[in-house]
């Protein structure tokens, strides 16, 4: 006799997936989460749709003149720059603004150069110092001047007076002009605020004065003119400085933000309406009244210790931070094969609110040449670029060097969590020679190595599982886009 019954069959059903939002994997991810984990995305710029090559670096070509804007190599007289900043100096005697860069090297002794003109290798053999000093620029005696500084160096001017040193003035952390003063966060146990007249070159005990301001947030290390107002960062805190009074000669102290996480004192820059820094959880804004924690998945940057080689600027509406992340993967790239400071940049677009990161590079300092005819962030290295000077680029490359990129989602279940499922093909406009490596729950992974093509390809997968994560991996300069999962589901 036989069994009427028959055996119930399992429904299966195909689903296509297009995917058409890199920064965004909520349309194919029961994770809800959007794909902007340092530790999932990095090399890479997302641009929507597409995966475009990320930042990098070049070395720093510069102009023969502002009227001869053609770009020659930079060559730097230094077998290691320690530290670079740049400013405007105002030649009275022609009436008109130069641009100068000033750099050290490995022996903390300091050139500079004028960008625009075609000698760019003078050197003043008198400025050394014994640790890399500070840099700040103000008016002296109607000339526009640099100030250095260190912990244990005297105060040294540059100028088109030429160079002095100013015994009278104390060692400073950090300093700048505002209103009629020249502030300066001086070094000490205590990191005092001073401020003097602009007759600072006779500076004395009888026209330095200190601002009073209790000690409840740590030391003071950093002063900034924002606003119409003087903003004091402390180790955990910000004070704002106001001016009033006739010829504004009384000061008006407000304490206006308190931090729970130590503030990177080289994290702070300031971008228009904005000022811009890290702490040990975090990247905040700051308008001079609101403090706001940038929504970023950067808790890969905190640390029990202080992060003492964070360097940041801000360039091009984006906020640029050299620092150092645990990936959490076995990866070496770049400088991580060898001994490194920083292995990152966190780039945090001011404007579209979006983030990006370099992997792989060691960023000791970033300064900005800001003029009216040419504008660049360069950036100096450790590592085998510890000689150069550099510029940004947005080929993904590092002085020439491909970097590997790697985007990398989340866990997705296509929208059915409960059922198992096969992703049968992919199909991808790769625009170049990239991998694409599916994995699912079962440790199955599938990788395919696509060719370069200006077309979509399909590839055929044949993977089973419940939840898969999705990777494109190359090490090209072209975009990867637009693609598409055919996925069948059993009931």
């Amino acid at each position: 006799m036989f069994n009427k019954k028959t055996l119930k069959t399992k429904e299966t059903k195909k689903i296509q997936v297009r995917f058409s939002d890199f920064s965004n994997w909520e349309n194919v991810s029961d994770s809800k989460k959007a794909v902007t984990d340092t530790r999932q995305c990095f090399n890479f710029i997302v641009n929507r749709g597409d995966l475009e090559a990320g930042y990098g670096f070049k070395k720093l070509k510069l102009p023969i003149s502002n009227t001869d804007l053609q770009d020659e190599d930079f060559n730097v007289q230094a077998t290691e720059v320690l530290g670079m900043w740049m400013t405007p100096i105002f030649e009275t005697q022609s009436e008109v603004d130069k641009y100068y860069v000033f750099y050290i090297d490995e022996n903390k002794k300091v050139f500079f150069f004028n960008i625009f003109s075609s000698d760019k290798f003078m050197y003043e053999e008198e400025i050394q110092f014994n640790e890399i000093p500070c840099a700040a620029t103000f008016r002296i005696n109607g000339l526009d001047t640099i100030l250095f500084s260190s912990p244990s160096d005297q105060t040294v001017g540059v100028s088109v007076g030429g160079v002095r040193t100013f015994d009278n003035i104390p060692k400073f952390l950090s300093g700048c002009w505002h209103g009629n003063y020249f502030f300066l966060v001086t070094v000490g146990d205590k990191n005092n605020l001073v401020y003097s007249t602009e007759t600072i070159a006779n500076w004395n005990d009888d026209n330095k004065f200190d601002v009073e301001i209790p000690d409840v947030r740590g030391g003071l290390k950093f002063v900034v003119s924002f606003n119409d107002d003087l903003y004091i960062f402390r180790d955990y805190g910000i004070i704002k400085l106001s001016l009033y009074g006739s010829g504004e000669t009384k000061f008006n102290l407000q304490n206006i933000y308190y931090s729970s996480a130590y503030i990177y004192p080289s994290s702070i820059a300031k971008n228009g309406d904005y000022i811009i820094f890290t702490t040990q959880d975090g990247i905040y804004t700051f308008d001079g009244a609101n403090v706001k924690k940038v929504e970023l998945p950067v808790e890969s940057l905190l640390n029990e210790t202080r992060n003492s080689t964070i360097a940041a600027a801000c360039f091009d509406n984006k906020y640029f931070l050299a620092c150092k992340i645990n990936f959490d993967d076995e990866e070496q790239i770049g400088i991580e094969s060898g001994d490194f400071s920083n292995n990152a940049v966190v780039v945090y677009d001011l404007i579209d609110k979006t983030t990006s990161v370099i992997r792989g590079i060691d960023v000791r300092q970033f300064c900005v040449i800001n003029t009216p005819y040419l504008q660049k962030l360069c950036a100096i290295f450790r590592g085998e670029q510890k000689a150069c000077i550099g510029e940004l680029t947005k080929d993904g490359t590092f002085f020439g060097e491909a970097l590997k990129k790697v985007w990398k989602s989340p866990k997705t279940d296509f929208g059915y969590a409960e059922n198992l499922k096969r992703i049968m093909s992919v199909t991808v406009k790769p625009h170049t020679v990239c991998q694409i490596v599916l994995e699912s729950e079962n440790g199955e992974k599938v990788t395919i190595n696509s060719q370069d093509c200006e077309t979509s390809q399909r590839f055929i997968v044949n993977l089973l599982g419940k939840s898969f994560a999705i990777s494109f991996i190359s090490q090209s300069d072209q975009a990867i886009s637009n693609p598409e999962f055919e996925v069948k589901v059993v009931s």
